[in-house]
This record gives C-alpha cells, structure tokens and sequence, in this order.
C-alpha cells in the first residue's frame, strides 16, 4: 500500500523545532527528507544533549526517517550543488530571518527559475515582511505578541508559560504544513510551485479566532479565568483534589453540565453552569473531598467530560496512549510515535536519525561527483562527511 507522501522529495534546511517537527511529520507521511546540514556541528538540536553529554534526545525524537548531507552554503560551490539538487526535488524547507537566503543566493526567485515546480517554505518568527521580520524569537516572545500569554494563568492573575511550544509547533509546523501540502495540491492543477510565508506570530494570532470573536462581543474578558474557555466559569475550569491533584472539568454542553450534577446529586447546580467565583469555589470544595484517584475511578463511569490531569510520564505510560499507538520502543523505553493515521496510506518504518553527513557521499555521487572530487571538498569545508 502506498504511503501517502511517497515519491515526494523534501530538502531540510531548517535548523530548529518547527521545521524539523515539521519535515519529521512528512517523512512519517512517507516523504523521502533530505537534511541540508553545516559540516560544522549541524542542527542546533544535535548539541542537546544534556549534561551527561552523549547523542541528543532531542535531535533523535524530530529527526527520525531523514537522511543527512552536510554541506556549506556559504560556500559557492555548496550553494551550487545545493542548486543541482534542486531539479529532483518537490520542497525546500528553511527556517532563516528574512533575508538569509538572498545573501546565500538562494533567493525564491532564483529558486523558482531552477525549479519551476519547487514549493518553498520559509517559517520565521514574524514573517518575510514587517516591522519585525529581522527582530529574534522564541515561543514565548510570539505568544506573549499575539495576546495568549496574557490569557493565560490562573485566577489570581499570575500568567504561565504553556507546557509545550504552541507558536512553534501549531503556528510554524503545522500550519507550514497545510501550506506546503495545499501548495502541492494546487501544482497538480497548475504546474508550478510556490513560496509559503509561514510565521509563528501569525498562527499564535490566528489561534486566537474564537477567543477574540468573544471578547470583542464583549463576553468574555481577555484575561487569566476571565473567558469562557479559560476558566471563568464553573463548568469548564481545573479543580485541585485532596491529595494535591488536579481535576479538569469541561461540561461546557448542557447535557454534560446536568450530568455532572446527576452525578455528584447536586440538583441545585443546574442552573449555575456559568456562574461566577461563589460557585466555582462551591465545586472546589467537592473536588477536594477526594483524591485523584478516587475521582478517576467515581467518573470513569459518568460521561460529563470530566478528566484527571495527568504529569507526562503519567500520560505517555497510560493506557490510552498505548491503545491509540502513540509510544513505539526506544532502548530500554519507549518514544512518541507519529500522531496521523490513515486507512489508505501506512506509515514509514521508524528509522533511526542519521548521524551528521551519513549520506553526503552517497547523495553527492548521485549528482556525478567522484569520491576523489568529493574528499576534496571535504578537505576545504564545502562538506562534510560521516
């Protein structure tokens, strides 16, 4: 059965967690993923590795099933082979400022001319253009821009950063994605590639439709437990427990509202759904009668969206996760697997991440270079071998 990426060819230049998630979910998708890496240290996850040193888990967990050619850009004659490569593939993926692969002389016009039918992806913090295109940074700068960090926390007012790199992954990887494959789509009809402008500030904002649609009717407050969906209301909030756990309620239907009350036999809550701060401590109060467990085991049997909160380790080591295929083995545990399931089109075998330049030499004979010639770029830097 064919895989539903097969026969597309990825060039991966991007050197930091929305590209590589990215260009990791593609090769999952059964897209052949190409790493265009510095001869010199490579992808900035390489050097994670923690303090005991040693391979990075880091780079291992968004790398695998892509191969590795280590080559220097700034180099004239890595920026040509780069080039040459370019006539046998269908993405090129790069996560630069603005402006970098002009001076690489990689530019999309000059990209475009090379390959009429090359779609390339440029992720970058605040986009090609901008008052901000050139400034630097991180998950956290983008979130706190587009007005999310500022909704979220607790209802003393305290903010808090999210425990996974929303902007980064949503707003850069997976919204990158949707480009690059509605782009591929289109190439069918049309030919020819295209350049996608993918900016995390942009998906952190765009995240926010709902929210915003709320408080511009002026429903909702844009603030920590000051919106529908962020805590403002009983019905939808987190509860802590009387071992110190937490509990997430999201009876935010009627239905799963009046369940919850038929549940606990609290009929006098019913029409209490969205009330204010009284009664949230009122529901508090019942949380914290049990522990964790015990309330895992009470609403295991009550279908009013009513869950525990678990730690990671919690979760990865649940059952659920393990149902849904979601860890595969790694050494003595285990690694998250690829979330997309489809009937049609299987998944790639999980292969290993390729160490830095594994395939330099196999891919560089395939464009007609010796060995001769290609040990002697190695010699000058132009690339590098494993």
């Amino acid at each position: 059965m064919e895989r539903a990426l097969s026969g597309v060819k990825v060039l991966d230049l991007s050197l930091n967690l929305p590209g590589l998630y990215l260009a990791w979910l593609m090769a999952c998708m059964g897209a052949q993923v190409l790493k265009v890496e510095n001869p010199v240290g490579g992808d900035y996850s390489r050097g994670l590795s923690g303090e005991g040193g040693g391979d990075s888990p880091y780079f291992a967990a968004i790398n695998r099933g892509k191969q590795s050619l280590a080559l220097n850009l700034k180099d004239p004659a890595g920026r040509d082979i780069l080039l040459r490569l370019l006539e046998d593939y269908d993405v090129l993926l790069e996560g630069f400022r603005p402006g970098v692969m002009a001076r690489l002389g990689l530019d999309h016009s000059l990209l475009s001319q090379v390959q009429p039918r090359l779609i390339h992806l440029s992720i970058s913090g605040y986009g090609q253009e901008g008052s901000l295109a050139q400034r630097a940074g991180h998950d956290i700068n983008y979130l706190a821009l587009a007005g999310v960090l500022g909704a979220t926390g607790s209802c003393d007012g305290g903010l808090a950063i999210p425990g996974v790199q929303i902007a980064d992954l949503a707003g850069g990887s997976l919204l990158g994605l949707s480009g690059v494959l509605a782009a591929l789509y289109q190439r069918e009809r049309t030919g020819r590639g295209q350049h996608v402008d993918a900016a995390m500030f942009d998906g952190s904002v765009s995240m926010a439709t709902l929210v915003w649609a709320g408080v511009q009717a002026g429903i909702d407050a844009p603030r920590p437990a000051g919106m529908t969906l962020n805590g403002a209301f009983p019905c939808y909030n987190l509860y802590r427990t009387k071992d110190g756990g937490w509990f997430s309620l999201g009876a935010l239907e009627p239905k799963f509202w009046q369940a919850f009350c038929a549940a606990l036999q609290r009929p006098e809550l019913l029409d209490k759904q969205f009330a204010g701060p009284e009664v949230i401590k009122e529901v508090a109060a019942i949380f914290a009668g049990r522990s964790r467990d015990e309330w895992s085991e009470f609403w295991a049997g009550h279908d009013a969206c009513c869950e525990p909160v678990l730690s990671l380790p919690e979760a990865v080591a649940s059952p659920l996760v393990r149902e849904r295929g979601m860890v595969e083995p790694l050494g003595q545990g285990v690694q998250l697997a690829c979330p997309l399931k489809m009937s049609g089109s299987p998944q790639a075998p999980t292969d290993p991440p390729p160490a830095l330049g594994q395939d330099t030499m196999a891919v560089l004979t395939g464009l007609g270079l010796s060995q001769a010639e290609i040990e002697k770029m190695a010699d000058r830097g132009v690339v590098g071998l494993a």
